[in-house]
């Protein structure tokens, strides 16, 4: 199963001028930096809650031979629309696939009608997404994230080793949001 965003979001949750006045930076210089940082840090706080903040479209992609006949939408708690349901064989081909929609909890999933080929891959597009939500902990946990990335510019900490830990504010901010699959 691969999930990739197809459309970006138009806009971030949090802005470069609210990440530079939390970093104390006073001047434009490193604005992209920051950018990119933001970009990284939503993504990042998006795959941990396994929601959609902004309105963006995904595409999901699975193997037919992993896929069964109900497919639950990963960041789908606020669907939009789903725009494409298809079966793609080995040589390119697609083909449209009947479908049905139901919840499965608080995400969408797909009911597949039709019989798909045995080799291939099934396709699913859909926006998801509210661009109205109130996001003052992920807003914080974004600005936490960007924080000790612009400070800390390596991929290892002072003692060499690697760093995979997430920070615990960044988790006790994200903690209460976040969909358990």
């Amino acid at each position: 199963m691969k999930l990739e965003c197809v459309v970006p979001p138009a806009k971030e949750p949090v802005t470069v001028e609210e990440v530079n006045e939390f970093l104390r930076i006073d001047d434009d210089i490193e604005d992209n930096l920051v950018a990119s940082f933001i970009s990284a840090a939503r993504m990042f706080c998006e795959e941990y809650q396994h929601q959609a903040y902004n309105t963006q479209t995904l595409r999901l992609v699975i193997n037919t031979t992993e896929c069964g006949s109900e497919v639950e939408l990963p960041r789908s708690m606020y669907l939009q629309k789903i725009t494409k349901v298809a079966s793609r064989l080995p040589d390119g081909t697609e083909t449209a696939v009947l479908y049905s929609t139901g919840t499965g909890g608080i995400l969408t999933v797909v009911k597949i009608a039709d019989v798909l080929p045995a080799e291939g891959d099934v396709i699913i597009e859909y926006i998801t997404g509210n661009d109205d939500l109130q996001l003052d902990n992920v807003k914080m946990a974004i600005k936490l994230l960007v924080s000790g990335w612009h400070n800390n510019r390596l991929p290892y900490n002072d003692s060499s080793r690697m760093s995979e830990e997430v920070p615990y504010g960044v988790k006790a901010l994200l903690n209460p949001g976040r969909i358990m699959l």
